[in-house]
């Protein structure tokens, strides 16, 4: 060959030297402790983040799924609470205007009852004060009599006591 060939050649670089050929082992050599040195820890790490992953998300939803239930068992609890509490308040209601009712009817009686010896007790003090103003009236109405008609005591006495026997 030439020397002109030869300095053409050491300049092309699509042919390969012995550098090429060195770098080329060095990257597998790299590449395989890398491979099964380093590769390996990292999966290990990731496999077990995964499978964290996994539990944690079966463990969120079955905590979803009971969340679910136990709200519905507390809204059943709750709207039967309610019941419970509407109810006795209605049977509150009822009995208080039962007690109402039964108060009014006692104090009903008891006023019946005062205004009936009230009224007793009036009549018999009505009585009482017309027989005394009888007993009072009778000899004044005798003397005014008496007096109106002139002199005859026996007739004034006779018809007054008739006009009190009647008027009484």
């Amino acid at each position: 060959m030439s020397p002109r060939t030869d300095v053409e050649a050491a300049g092309n670089f699509l042919v390969p030297n012995g550098t090429f050929f060195a770098e080329l082992l060095i990257f597998l050599i790299v590449l395989a402790v890398i491979w099964f040195f380093v590769v390996p820890p990292i999966r290990k790490v990731l496999a077990e983040r995964e499978a964290r992953v996994e539990v944690t998300t079966a463990t969120a939803k079955e905590a979803s799924e009971t969340f679910a239930e136990a709200e519905a068992r507390y809204e059943s609890a709750l709207e039967k609470a309610r019941a419970e509490a509407a109810e006795i308040r209605n049977e509150a209601r009822a009995q208080g205007r039962a007690i109402l009712e039964e108060m009014r009817g006692e104090a009903q009686k008891e006023a019946d009852q005062i205004v009936a010896e009230s009224t007793a007790h009036l009549r018999a003090e009505a009585d009482q004060v017309a027989a005394e103003l009888r007993e009072a009236v009778e000899p004044l109405a005798q003397d005014l009599a008496g007096r109106v008609l002139g002199g005859n005591d026996r007739a004034r006495t006779s018809a007054g006591q008739q006009r009190g026997r009647g008027s009484a």
